[in-house]
């Protein structure tokens, strides 16, 4: 643990305890204190990452650490406006700052101990937090399910550490590949189940939709940080002996991926759909942790909590912004315009990985992944109705970026995390995920009966649970209950 670990959770447990004191100002959101010590914990973070850089030691580690204190920190001062007047505010505050809290202690303990104390602190905030969504119908259904799945997985964690400690005799996770191969198994399986349920993956997935009913600060905090510690938890763990984790979390995770990306296109709501975007990366972040490229599931990881946190916390303006769209008038997609795009970008990463070289690295079957999402969004530029000139200076800065993931990020992301699983998933496991990936999304694109069986699958997956409704006897004059999205009402 770093020396200013401790400093940063000392700055944090401020925090709970300033989101607790009275507020002396009238006008300001009851709780809203925690952000100057939260702000100062991310000052602290940040100084801990160039100290990590300069040492070169436990790089990923201080990233995360400062990840997680700066969004909570962003988040805070954007629920200090969202959640004036709202009587659960200071829960809010305090919370979320008790989840910073368990989630930066995970991320600096030393030994699996610590780490799963801080695991599952994290775990019992953010469930809190969940509940801070009111205490409608909705709420409570998404409290009771993440609190079921959520907890298997803290269990799963436990149980994993009293494995290792009797196995091994030490607490350390230095100690962790000397494990016996019975023990190994074992403690592999376990920890693969606490980072499925922390991801919100398959068969654990329940839980994640049923959060869409919890309110916009809470949903930015569980989709941009908490739910991306299962590649932390997994590159600790990456010690243990044994080929039952990787496969498990490979599997569970291309599940995942596949189906939560069909579902996401079924979605109307604007939430239910960033839910679905994030079962889905959260499936390919495991999907590359089977594979051993720890390196670049964290890099995803980070740039998939900063992207939806923004994302999350401008939800709110979707609505008005599908209004003006509806009276602006849309000329049809060329497909000339798509072909030209993808072409484009399709040239460009090819030229990238082979100058680079990024073909030759260990993760490399993942760029199939990465450059058939660059390929789509150039398609998707391309076809627009922008002018040309509109059109092709974003293709230009598309094919820039894809560029500069293919030869520079992804070939450095192992610099982040140089850790190499013990016995990793092989690659040919991920090509056929990408195969069956790809047909799935062609056969859901057409029309059919195999297309509408697929719509009808991933609707029933992506659909948040029902709350339970009191036993009545309908009748066709019976209204329907006014609480709740359309979704959840009788008719």
């Amino acid at each position: 643990m770093s020396f200013l670990a401790p400093l940063t959770i000392a700055a944090l447990l401020a925090a709970v305890v300033a989101a607790l004191l009275p507020d002396v100002a009238r006008r300001r959101t009851p709780g809203s204190l925690a952000v100057w010590p939260t702000g100062a914990a991310t000052v602290v973070a940040t100084v801990g990452l160039a100290s990590a850089l300069a040492a070169d030691n436990d790089v990923a580690g201080a990233a995360l650490s400062l990840l997680v204190v700066a969004l909570t920190v962003v988040v805070q001062s954007y629920a200090s406006r969202n959640l004036r007047g709202d009587p659960r505010a200071r829960g809010f505050f305090a919370l979320s700052s008790l989840a910073a809290v368990g989630t930066t202690t995970a991320i600096a303990a030393g030994d699996v101990v610590l780490l799963a104390a801080g695991w599952t602190l994290g775990t019992v905030s953010m469930i809190a937090l969940i509940g801070t969504g009111g205490a409608g119908p909705q709420t409570r259904v998404a409290v009771s399910r993440s609190a079921v799945a959520l907890l298997l997985g803290d269990a799963a964690l436990w149980t994993a550490v009293i494995v290792a400690v009797a196995s091994t005799g030490s607490v350390s996770l230095a100690a962790l590949g000397s494990i016996d191969a019975t023990s190994a198994a074992v403690v592999s399986a376990l920890v693969a189940i606490a980072a499925i349920a922390r991801a919100g993956a398959f068969p654990l997935h329940g839980w994640l939709p049923a959060t869409a009913a919890t309110t916009t600060p809470v949903s930015a905090l569980l989709h941009a940080g908490f739910v991306n510690a299962g590649a932390l938890l997994l590159l600790r763990y990456a010690a243990v002996p044994s080929v039952v984790g990787p496969w498990i979390v490979a599997a569970a995770g291309a599940t995942t991926m596949i189906v939560a990306t069909l579902a996401m296109l079924t979605r109307p709501d604007v939430k239910g759909r960033l839910v679905q975007s994030t079962a889905a990366q959260m499936g390919f972040l495991l999907l590359a942790c089977g594979l051993g490229a720890f390196g670049v599931a964290l890099v995803h990881a980070i740039g998939h909590a900063l992207y939806k946190a923004s994302l999350f916390l401008g939800a709110g303006s979707a609505v008005e912004h599908a209004l003006k769209a509806r009276g602006v008038a849309h000329p049809a997609r060329s497909t000339t315009g798509a072909i030209v795009g993808a072409v484009i970008v399709l040239l460009t990463g090819i030229a990238a990985i082979a100058a680079s070289g990024a073909w030759e690295h260990s993760a490399a079957v993942l760029l199939l992944f990465a450059g058939a999402t660059a390929v789509v969004a150039g398609a998707r530029i391309g076809a627009s109705s922008w002018w040309v000139a509109a059109r092709a200076a974003q293709l230009a800065g598309l094919a820039a970026l894809t560029a500069a993931y293919l030869a520079v990020v992804f070939p450095a992301a192992e610099a982040l995390a140089p850790a190499t699983a013990a016995d990793p998933v092989p690659a040919v496991f991920a090509v056929a995920v990408f195969i069956l990936a790809a047909a799935s999304g062609l056969a859901a694109r057409g029309s059919g009966p195999l297309a509408d069986r697929l719509f009808a699958f991933a609707f029933s997956w992506g659909r948040p649970p029902l709350p339970p409704t009191a036993s009545r006897i309908d009748t066709p004059w019976t209204p329907a209950p006014a609480d709740g999205p359309l979704e959840y009402r009788r008719f």
